[in-house]
């Protein structure tokens, strides 16, 4: 016999699919400002309709071996990823939470940030009434638990979160002559907040530190391709005085040491920055989300 709790988690996997299918069309559409509803799915390349089997999640990727049934054009990696990332956090907020309100709460969550992370990378464009209504759903979620002291909670949350992120954004006027960051991250920030509370510190602690992990290689491979020598030897001896610092020898010398190297690479990127002709944000949501969803489910 087949027990009820993992026979509901399939089904709640096999619904995160399918909403995440539903999300890509969501993702593309948003880009091109077309409507969520109308036309039925077709290729982006050929504009042909595709037939109910060209839709059937991560599977009709795999039979199609990654191409358009009508013009053999390649179909994006991002469909059959976000439609199992979708599934995963699906799964995951079941096993974490059970069924209940408190799920579906955390489900439309999960869904805004796949879709908000997704347009960020794909377009480094994120729509910030989504980012809104996270907020708003925050807010509510907050004061059904709590009543006054949770809808104050999440007031306190929101500010911190705008205040943040909007001053690290602004600095980049002083440093570099431009925004650090794009006006969205200040939204989400502002939304995660919301749903967060006097906890969102710990959210964008962990944020930075996902920046770190994603978006700093990043960073230094196009500093490599620029021949920016400096900056990538920088890179590489700070690192390394982290290390030292953390694991060998704790002292004011090494510490020291660290420091003017990170003072130097820091002055060395923003220097770089404001020099340059074509400047180009790197996509922040992503690492929110990181940090949102580590909190969520593993503290």
């Amino acid at each position: 016999m087949i027990d009820t709790y993992w026979y509901i988690f399939f089904w709640i996997c096999i619904i995160g699919l399918c909403f995440g299918s539903f999300f890509n069309v969501v993702i593309l559409r948003s880009l091109s400002n077309e409507s969520i509803v109308f036309p039925p799915s077709k290729c982006p390349k050929c504009g042909n309709k595709l037939k109910w089997w060209h839709n059937i999640p991560v599977l009709s990727y795999i039979l199609l071996k990654g191409k358009c049934g009508f013009c053999k054009e390649k179909i994006s990696i991002q469909y059959p990823i976000v439609e199992i990332v979708t599934m995963i956090l699906f799964g995951a907020s079941y096993l974490r939470y059970g069924l209940n309100l408190d799920t579906i709460f955390l489900l439309f969550w999960c869904s805004c940030l796949v879709i908000m992370t997704s347009t960020d990378i794909k377009e480094k464009l994120v729509d910030c009434n989504i980012a809104i209504a996270m907020g708003i759903t925050g807010i509510i979620f907050n004061t059904l638990h709590a009543g006054w002291y949770g809808f104050i909670t999440s007031f306190i949350g929101i500010l911190i979160g705008v205040i943040v992120l909007e001053a690290i954004a602004r600095l980049g006027y002083i440093f570099a002559g431009t925004r650090a960051m794009g006006e969205a991250d200040t939204y989400v920030a502002g939304a995660l907040g919301g749903l967060f509370g006097l906890s969102i510190h710990m959210v964008l602690l962990l944020s930075l530190a996902a920046s770190m992990i994603f978006i700093l290689p990043v960073f230094f491979y196009n500093q490599f391709k620029a021949n920016n020598k400096l900056v990538c030897i920088l890179g590489v001896l700070f690192a390394l005085s982290v290390v030292v610092f953390e694991t060998v020898w704790q002292n004011y010398l090494t510490l020291a040491i660290m420091l003017i190297i990170g003072l130097w690479l820091a002055f060395s990127v923003l220097r770089g920055i404001k020099n340059a002709e074509n400047r180009n944000y790197l996509p922040y949501v992503p690492a929110l989300a990181a940090g949102a969803l580590y909190i969520t489910f593993f503290t």
